[in-house]
């Protein structure tokens, strides 16, 4: 599967490696079509545009809606959301809990 964060696009085509481009509409031959490119080995930073396709253009072959998603477990920097996640639980509960826990122990309460 391919992780895209909108899968509302009509076509999704791989120009060069580590970007997806999203056109709003299938491209084809005498057409403008706006895209927006997305920067998969950037966290997903995009770029709109547009692309004139004129009689000579080679039209670019969509992929297949099956291999496209938006579950956010199939990105492709997944690893280290969870890292960063798991560092936060550890440093905004664990922490206060084990200060929280020492100091009404001692307390008496």
């Amino acid at each position: 599967m391919i992780y895209v964060p909108d899968v509302d696009y009509a076509c999704y085509y791989v120009p060069s490696e580590g970007v997806i481009r999203a056109y709003e509409q299938v491209p084809r031959n005498n057409i403008e079509v706006n895209y927006r490119d997305y920067y998969i080995n950037s966290s997903y930073l995009y770029k709109d545009g547009e692309q004139s396709f004129g009689s000579y253009s080679t039209i670019p072959v969509c992929l297949s809606n099956d291999i496209i998603t938006d579950n956010f477990l199939y990105r492709n920097d997944i690893d280290k959301i969870m890292l960063t996640f798991i560092i936060f639980v550890i440093i905004l509960i664990y922490f206060p809990l084990k200060v929280f826990s020492k100091l009404f122990k001692k307390g008496g309460l």
